[in-house]
C-alpha cells in the first residue's frame, strides 16, 4: 500500500473514528512514568516517548483477570465467560519491541495441545497502530535479538514520526481495512518517505549493544550445572522486577475465590514469576528451585534456551526493561556476554 500522512493536528480526529468502534488505548504519564491506558482524551496521549516502564502486554494479558465466574443453582453450575473476550481494542503508540512481544505470547499461548483460548481470541480482537523508534535508549538492544527499532511485522499498521506529521503505512490485512475509514489522508511525497528512511538508519545506528545470541543459545544447551550461575545470582534481590516488567513474561498463578452466601464464584489468573520462591514450592514442602541462583538461571534459560528450542523464537525482545529498572543494576547484557565467554575461555585452554 501506498504511504500516507498522518498531521498530529489530525490525531483527535484520528482518534475520534475509532474510538466509535475501538476501546483505545495508549501511552500517558502517569507519576512520573509512561503506562498504556484507556484514552478518553486524545491529548493525554505522550507519544515521543523512548518506551513505557510497563509493558502495554496488560492491555491483552491483566495482572489479574477473571477466567470465568459460576453460579451453582441445584444440581447445576453456569458458567459465564469473561465479558472483555470479544471487546475490540486499538492499542495506539506501541513500540516494535512490544508489538513482538505479543507474537512472542501467542506462540507460547498457542503452543501445545490445550490453547489459552482467552488471550487468543483477546489478542484476535487487539489492532496494533505502532510507532517507530527514533530515538532508542541506550539500554536497548533489540538489533541483538531479531528486532529493529522501525520493525513493523508485528504491527497492523505502522507509523513513523516526521516531526509535525506520521507517515502511514497498513501492514495487515486488519490494518488496511481500518484505513480505509481514513480517505481523507493524504498519499506522502517522496521527500516524506525519504526522511522516514533516514531516520531508520539513524535509530539502528544509535543502538550500540551487540550481543552474540547463538553463541549463547549453543552454551546454555551445555552448561545448566556450570558455576557461573552463582556469580550471576549474586547481586540479585528477587523482588521480580524484571519480570513484571518485561513484555514477554507470562508466568501466571491461579486462585478461585468462592461465595458460599451465594453459591458463587470466579477463577482468577494472576501475574506470577519464576523469580519468587513460592512459585515452584510444592505441596510437600519441596523447591526444585530453592535458591535465587536456580531461580535466575531458570529466567535466562526460558528465554534463551528454552524458547528456542519450544517454538524456534528468542523469548527476549531487547526492550531492555530488565537493565534500566533493575534495582541492583543487574545487567542482562553483561550476563550474556559472561555467558559467552565460557566459550572462549573454554577456547583459550584447548589452544
Amino acid at each position: 500500500m501506498e504511504k500516507k500522512l498522518l498531521l498530529k493536528d489530525q490525531l483527535s480526529e484520528f482518534y475520534n473514528i475509532l474510538e466509535e468502534t475501538y476501546n483505545f488505548y495508549g501511552p500517558i504519564e502517569e507519576k512520573g512514568n509512561i503506562i498504556f491506558r484507556k484514552i478518553k482524551n486524545p491529548e493525554d496521549m505522550v507519544l515521543d516517548y523512548s518506551n513505557s516502564k510497563i509493558p502495554p502486554k496488560n492491555v491483552v494479558f491483566p495482572q489479574n483477570e477473571i477466567l470465568f465466574e459460576y453460579k451453582m443453582n441445584d444440581d447445576k453450575i453456569e458458567i459465564e465467560e469473561p465479558k472483555d473476550i470479544e471487546e475490540k481494542k486499538v492499542i495506539f503508540g506501541i513500540r516494535p519491541c512490544d508489538a513482538n512481544s505479543f507474537y512472542l505470547m501467542k506462540s507460547f499461548f498457542k503452543f501445545g495441545e490445550y490453547e489459552d483460548t482467552i488471550f487468543l481470541r483477546k489478542r484476535e480482537n487487539t489492532i496494533l497502530i505502532g510507532i517507530g523508534c527514533n530515538n532508542p535508549r541506550q539500554t536497548c538492544f533489540c538489533t541483538s535479538v531479531g528486532g529493529h527499532p522501525f520493525n513493523k511485522e508485528d504491527m497492523d499498521i505502522f507509523l513513523v514520526d516526521l516531526g509535525d506529521k506520521y507517515s502511514v503505512e497498513s501492514i495487515s490485512e486488519k490494518g488496511k481495512t481500518l484505513l480505509e475509514k481514513f480517505s481523507w489522508l493524504i498519499d506522502a511525497r517522496p521527500s516524506d518517505i525519504e526522511m522516514a528512511n533516514e531516520l531508520k538508519v539513524k535509530a539502528e545506528n544509535i543502538i550500540s549493544t551487540k550481543l552474540d545470541i547463538e553463541i549463547t543459545i549453543k552454551i546454555l544447551k551445555n552448561n545448566f550445572n556450570h558455576p557461573i550461575w552463582n556469580e550471576i545470582s549474586e547481586n540479585c534481590i528477587g523482588c521480580g522486577s524484571c519480570a513484571y516488567l518485561c513484555p514477554t513474561c507470562h508466568c501466571f498463578d491461579v486462585i478461585d475465590e468462592e461465595d458460599h452466601y451465594n453459591n458463587s464464584g470466579k477463577r482468577i489468573r494472576i501475574w506470577d514469576t519464576c523469580q519468587f520462591k513460592l512459585y515452584t514450592l510444592e505441596t510437600s514442602g519441596h523447591n526444585p528451585r530453592p535458591s535465587k541462583v536456580e531461580r535466575c538461571r531458570n529466567r535466562i534459560l526460558h528465554k534463551f534456551s528454552y524458547y528456542p528450542s519450544n517454538y524456534g523464537l528468542i523469548g527476549c525482545v531487547g526492550c531492555g526493561r530488565c537493565v534500566n529498572w533493575c534495582p541492583v543494576n543487574n545487567d542482562l547484557r553483561v550476563i550474556l556476554n559472561k555467558i559467552c565467554e565460557i566459550e572462549r575461555k573454554e577456547e583459550s585452554i584447548i589452544a
